[in-house]
């Protein structure tokens, strides 16, 4: 196992404001992050400030840059993780899933064993199919903790015609997002270039001015409505890093359950916000051609998990 210091997070301390001691403004920063272990980690140099150690006693003042560092442990070996995988379809030149929240595509940044990688590795390996690609098998992607259909691929050929559907955004994708309050206008379009800050690039978020990022366009159209929320269906026309999760919070209505993308004054269920343990974002529908024949369009349905149907009822 390779194992390396690897920047996580990054924080630049704006001009006005509150000085308070480093410890309790990266509890407030990381929630998810215990406050004895954000004492360690900054008793062991996990965390910089201004690029030196410092203590938890230490007031921030403006300007300051924070850094919190982790271990990053890479395995040279992809390890069989025996879970049951939600198998929608599966031929000789592909697999069709419908991935849980919580897991992440691949390997990394402290998920090591527990990847939909390393379930497909245990598939194969029990159903005896040793060609199957594992490591080469991405065609698209799904954040760790947003769940739906995806579809793999298993030889090289499948690789090769599914990727350029993708890169040519063909196949037909929407996702299903819970997101906090009731949207004006119910059925829209946003078109607004997003990509990293290169101010801080931690950041990824819209770029008004188009001076970075990238193009990205989401259709939206709200499905049900709530007294505190609302359902929308998003399609992509591209596919970018965090595209729905940053476009909605653009337009004033973040994900429920996103720290990453909150907007803290229009959160009033903090209790949902901080337990729910993951964002509603659900990968609804996916068509796309067939590696087998390249002509027959394939249609997948999948349906929302339980923690999100449980919060509609």
């Amino acid at each position: 196992m390779i194992e390396k210091k690897h920047l996580h997070e990054e924080f630049i301390i704006p001009k006005g404001g509150k000085s308070t001691r480093l410890d309790h403004f990266l509890s407030l920063q990381l929630p998810q992050k215990s406050r004895n272990l954000i004492q360690k980690q900054i008793k062991s140099s996990m965390v910089l400030v201004n690029d030196k150690k410092t203590k938890s006693s230490y007031i921030i003042k403006s300007d300051d840059k924070i850094q919190w560092f982790e271990l990053y442990h890479k395995r040279i070996e992809l390890v069989a993780y025996n879970y049951p995988l939600k198998i929608l379809l599966e031929e000789n030149e592909f697999i069709v899933i419908n991935k849980p929240s919580g897991m992440p595509m691949h390997p990394g940044l402290g998920y090591y064993d527990t990847t939909l990688q390393n379930a497909l590795k245990y598939h194969y390996m029990i159903s005896k199919q040793p060609n199957a690609l594992i490591k080469d098998s991405i065609v698209q992607r799904l954040d760790k903790d947003t769940s739906g259909v995806l579809v793999m691929a298993k030889t090289e050929a499948a690789r090769e015609l599914l990727s350029q559907q993708f890169q040519n955004m063909k196949p037909y994708r929407t996702y299903y997002a819970l997101v906090w309050g009731k949207l004006k206008i119910k059925k829209g379009t946003i078109d607004e270039f997003i990509g990293r800050n290169p101010l801080n690039e931690r950041s990824i978020e819209v770029s008004k001015d188009q001076s970075f990022g990238k193009k990205a366009i989401t259709h939206y159209k709200v499905i049900k409505e709530f007294s505190n929320y609302s359902l929308v269906e998003c399609r992509l026309e591209t596919g970018r890093t965090h595209q729905i999760r940053v476009h909605m919070h653009f337009i004033g209505h973040p994900l429920v359950g996103d720290k990453r993308y909150e907007i803290p004054y229009l959160i009033n269920d903090i209790a949902l916000q901080n337990s729910i343990g993951r964002h509603c974002l659900h990968a609804k529908t996916l068509h796309f051609l067939s590696p087998k024949d390249g002509n027959t369009i394939l249609k997948f349905d999948s349906e929302l998990p339980i923690e999100i149907s449980n919060l509609l009822k």
